[in-house]
């Protein structure tokens, strides 16, 4: 897979505390090497599309997440925050 992530993605991840950028990176990591542990939680949001793809949630902490789509063998980061990104 190839990763990739928007322009918003960056202030996104940099507004965060350090201990959340750490972590988030650490579940990166994890996500690259088994997109399907059960420690990340990735499950579709019914309903939701970005640019015509399924939204997909990645599980950071109890209270962060990182919204992606997948286009073939490309993901694409699109948003990390508190869990209320959900519901934008």
């Amino acid at each position: 897979m190839i990763f990739r992530r928007t322009v918003g993605f960056k202030p996104e991840l940099r507004s965060l505390s350090s201990e959340i950028r750490r972590i988030a990176r650490a579940k990166f990591r994890l996500f690259r090497d088994n997109w399907r542990h059960p420690s990340l939680k990735v499950h579709k949001l019914e309903g939701a599309l970005w640019h015509g793809h399924q939204v997909f949630d990645l599980w950071v902490t109890e209270k962060y997440r990182v919204l992606f789509v997948i286009d073939h063998d490309v993901v694409v980061s699109f948003s990390i925050g508190t869990h209320g990104i959900v519901s934008k």
